[in-house]
C-alpha cells in the first residue's frame, strides 16, 4: 500500500541539531544560520520527529504557544468582437505579470467557469443574450478556487471525510481535481489526486500548477496521555517563579517524558504521523497511496518547530505528468509569494514561539527555485517584523524586497524595547543557502501598523494606518540603499493599492476622520507623479452614513478595473431620511481615471433569490431577509458580468442599471 519507505519505524533520538553540532565534518557547516538543512536518511526525519513531539508535549502540559500589471487582460485593444467570439475581457487580478493566482472564477472571453460550493459550473457568455450554463461537474468538497490553461482545468476543493481506505485516522485535506472541457457540454474529469492538509495557496506558470498546503501532523495518543500521567512524577510548574526557574522545571520534565516518548515513537509508523496523497485516475478508481515527500525531500529549521509539514507541489495542469514532485519543511508557513522564476513562503516567528521567554518579533522567508519546473529548496532569510500579505513580498532585477511592522502585538511578550515602526528590507539570494540583507528602510510611522504596500519595478509604496492613513513613497532603485522619499498623511486607510498607469495608483480602502474614526468605503486615486509629494488627485466615498465593507478590502481578486470602470462587492447598512436602516449586498461600479470619478450605479442580487432555490431553505426561495453574497465580477467587452452565489447577471458596464440577461445557478422551476 505505502511505496519508497526505506525505513517506517520511527525512533527518537536526542536533538539532531545538537549531534550536528558536535560533528567535525557536519555537512551544512559552510551554509549560513537561516538555511534550511535537508534530511539525509529517513532515520533523520524520524529522530526529528522524535524530538518534536518530545517539545510539544512539554509545550502541553506546561503552557505556551506554537507558536505589475495595470489590467489583467487578454487583450487591451477594446475592439468590436468578431464572430469567433469575444476578443477584450478581464482576467485573475494577480500581483506579477505571467503568474496566475488560483480564484473562483476564471474565463477565456466565450466561457466562464465558475466554483460555487461543491459544483464547476460552465457558462457559454457570448451572445449575450443567449448566455447559459453549458455543463456543471459534480465535486467531491468545498471548492477553494480553480485555475484554467487552454482546455484544462484544474478545481482545488477541501474534504472532510473518514476513509479508511486512505489512512486509518481521520483525514481533513485538498483534493485537485482535474478537468478536460475540450466538449464544454461535455467535461470530463480525468484525474484526482488527494493531499493530506490544507490548501494555503498556489500559483500557475506557463501551466505548470504549484500549490502549497501546510499539514498538521498527528501524535499518538499514547503519547498526549503521557502529559497527565500522574504516576511518572512530572513536577509542577511554579507560575510565579522565574523565566529561568520554570525553564529547569521543563527540563526536568523532559527528562522523565523522554525514554517513555521513544518507546512509543519505536512502534508508529512513518506514514502515521506525515502528510500522504493518492492520486486516482478514470478507469483506476482506488490509486496508491503514498507519503507526499520522499525523506531526502525534506528539509527543517535549525530549532525545532511545529509540529507540521508545509509542502510545495508541483504538476502540470493537463495531467499528463504521472510524478507529483514536491518539496517540504518540518515547519508551516502561510504567507506565499511567487516570481516567474521563484516562489517564497513566510513564517511569522509567532508560529514558532513555544510560549515562554520572550518573542522575536521576526519573519522566516524560504525561497524555492521553479526555474527547472519542479520546486527546489535554495535558500533562507530573517527580517524584523511581521508580514501583512502577499503584497509586502516582490522580486525584481535579481532582489527580493520585503516590508514588514515591527510591533509588539502580544503586550510585553518580546525582549527589550520593542523599536517599532514599519521596514522594508532588501535581500539577496548569497548562493549559499541565505538570504542576505543588502539594505533598508526601517522605522517608519512607529505604533502604526502596515495595512497595504504595493512593490513595482524600482518604485514601493507602503500604507500605515493607528488614527490617519500615511502613504510613504519609497526609492528602491538602488538595492543597497533604498530610501523614503516622500509622505503623505489622510484620514482612514488604502487595503490595496493598483497601478493606474505609470504616475497614478488606484486604491481601495476605508474613510475616516483625523480622529481615527472610520466611517464608509473609500476608492482613492493617488498622484505619485512627484515622487516625494504625492497627492490625492481623486476619491469617493461609500457607504459612510452607516457601516460598510468590502471583500476587495482583504482580497484583490474581487477586485476589478479595466477601460476606466472599477467594480467592487460590497456590503453596507445605512440609515436613510426616515431614520430607518437600507441594506445593501452588492457591487459598486464606478467610473474612475487619473482625472476624474464617480460611481456609474450598483447592481444587486437580491431579486435572484426569489427565482432561485434559497440555500437556506432548498424546498423554496429566499425572502429579503436573507443576501445573495456577490463575490466577483468580470468584463467582456461592454458587459459587465457579476457572479454570487445565486447566479449571473449581464449588464452594461457603463450603464449598469441597465440589465441586458441573468443565469440561475439552481432556479426554482
Amino acid at each position: 500500500m505505502f511505496k519508497n519507505l526505506t525505513r517506517t519505524a520511527l525512533v527518537a533520538a536526542p536533538l539532531l541539531a545538537a549531534s550536528l553540532a558536535g560533528c567535525d565534518n557536519d555537512p551544512f557547516a559552510e551554509f549560513g544560520p537561516n538555511a534550511l538543512r535537508s534530511f539525509r536518511s529517513c532515520d533523520e526525519v524520524n529522530d526529528y520527529m522524535g524530538d518534536v513531539v518530545l517539545e510539544t508535549l512539554v509545550r502541553s502540559r506546561y503552557g505556551g504557544y506554537w507558536g505589475m500589471m495595470e489590467d489583467d487582460v487578454a487583450t487591451a485593444d477594446g475592439g468590436e468582437s468578431s464572430d469567433a467570439g469575444p476578443t477584450d475581457y478581464t482576467t485573475t487580478n494577480v500581483q506579477e505579470a505571467g503568474v496566475d493566482e488560483l480564484d473562483i472564477v476564471k474565463t477565456d472571453g466565450q466561457y466562464i467557469y465558475v466554483v460555487e460550493d461543491d459544483e464547476l459550473i460552465i457558462l457559454d457568455s457570448w451572445p449575450i443574450e443567449d448566455a447559459s450554463i453549458v455543463s456543471r461537474v459534480q465535486l467531491d468538497g468545498w471548492a477553494r478556487g480553480l485555475f484554467l490553461d487552454g482546455d484544462n482545468i484544474i478545481v482545488f476543493n477541501q474534504r472532510y471525510y473518514d476513509d479508511t481506505q486512505f489512512a486509518d485516522r481521520w483525514w481533513g485535506g485538498t483534493q485537485a481535481t482535474f478537468v478536460d472541457i475540450t466538449d464544454r457540454a461535455n467535461p470530463e474529469t480525468t484525474r484526482k489526486v488527494e493531499l493530506e492538509g490544507w490548501l494555503t495557496d498556489a500559483r500557475m506558470i506557463d501551466g505548470e500548477v504549484y500549490p502549497v498546503l501546510n499539514t498538521w501532523l498527528d501524535i499518538p495518543q499514547r503519547a498526549w496521555e503521557l502529559t497527565w500521567d500522574e504516576d511518572l512524577g512530572l513536577p509542577e510548574m511554579d507560575w510565579n517563579a522565574s523565566d529561568a526557574q520554570q525553564e529547569r522545571i521543563r527540563e526536568r520534565a523532559r527528562d522523565i517524558l523522554r525514554p517513555h516518548v521513544r518507546r512509543i515513537m519505536a512502534g508508529t509508523q512513518l506514514e502515521d504521523m506525515l502528510p500522504l496523497k493518492r492520486d486516482t485516475r478514470t478507469g483506476d478508481p482506488t490509486g496508491n497511496v503514498e507519503l507526499i515527500h520522499e525523506c531526502t525531500d525534506l528539509y527543517r529549521p535549525n530549532d525545532l518547530s511545529q509540529h507540521a509539514v508545509l509542502s510545495l507541489l508541483h504538476f502540470p495542469i493537463d495531467g499528463e505528468q504521472d510524478t507529483i514532485e514536491a518539496a517540504g519543511i518540518v515547519s508551516d508557513g502561510w504567507t506565499v509569494y511567487a516570481s516567474q522564476e521563484n516562489l517564497y513562503v513566510a513564517q511569522t516567528s509567532w508560529w514558532s514561539w513555544w510560549g515562554w521567554g520572550d518573542l522575536e518579533l521576526e519573519t522566516h522567508i524560504h525561497k524555492f527555485d521553479l526555474g527547472e519546473g519542479d520546486p527546489t529548496y535554495v535558500a533562507s532569510g530573517t527580517v524584523d517584523g511581521w508580514l501583512w500579505n502577499q503584497f509586502a513580498m516582490s522580486e525584481y532585477d535579481g532582489y527580493f524586497r520585503v516590508a514588514t511592522t515591527t510591533f509588539d502585538w502580544w503586550w510585553g511578550t518580546a525582549e527589550g524595547d520593542v523599536e517599532e515602526g514599519s521596514n522594508v528590507f532588501v535581500l539577496q539570494d548569497d548562493n549559499d543557502g541565505s538570504l542576505e540583507q543588502t539594505g533598508s528602510v526601517e522605522g517608519l510611522a512607529p505604533g502604526e501598523q502596515i495595512r497595504a504596500v504595493r512593490m513595482m519595478g524600482e518604485k514601493g509604496y507602503v500604507v500605515t494606518f493607528e488614527q490617519i492613513d500615511p502613504l510613504f513613497t519609497i526609492d528602491l532603485s538602488d538595492p543597497h540603499a533604498p530610501e523614503q522619499i516622500g509622505e503623505l498623511e489622510l484620514p482612514g486607510f488604502s487595503a490595496y493599492l493598483h497601478p493606474l498607469g505609470d504616475d497614478h495608483l488606484l486604491a481601495v480602502g476605508m474613510a475616516g476622520d483625523w480622529d481615527g474614526n472610520i466611517s464608509g468605503l473609500a476608492v482613492t486615486v493617488f498622484d505619485v507623479s512627484d515622487f516625494a509629494n504625492p497627492r490625492i488627485a481623486q476619491q469617493l466615498e461609500l457607504g459612510t452614513e452607516g457601516w460598510a465593507w468590502s471583500e476587495a478590502l482583504w482580497d484583490h481578486h474581487a477586485f476589478t478595473y479595466h477601460r476606466g470602470v472599477l467594480s467592487i462587492p460590497a456590503t453596507t447598512w445605512q440609515e436613510n431620511s426616515s431614520g430607518d436602516w437600507d441594506y445593501f449586498s452588492g457591487l459598486y461600479v464606478i467610473s474612475v481615471d487619473e482625472n476624474h470619478i464617480e460611481q456609474l450605479g450598483t447592481i444587486d442580487h437580491r431579486d435572484l433569490m426569489t427565482q432561485s432555490h434559497c440555500y437556506y431553505d432548498w424546498e423554496g426561495a429566499c425572502n429579503d431577509y436573507w443576501y445573495a453574497s456577490l463575490r466577483r465580477s468580470v468584463y467582456i467587452e461592454d458587459n459587465l458580468f457579476s457572479l454570487s452565489n445565486y447566479g449571473v447577471k449581464v449588464n452594461d458596464l457603463n450603464a449598469p442599471d441597465t440589465e441586458h440577461t441573468r443565469v440561475l445557478f439552481n432556479p426554482l422551476n
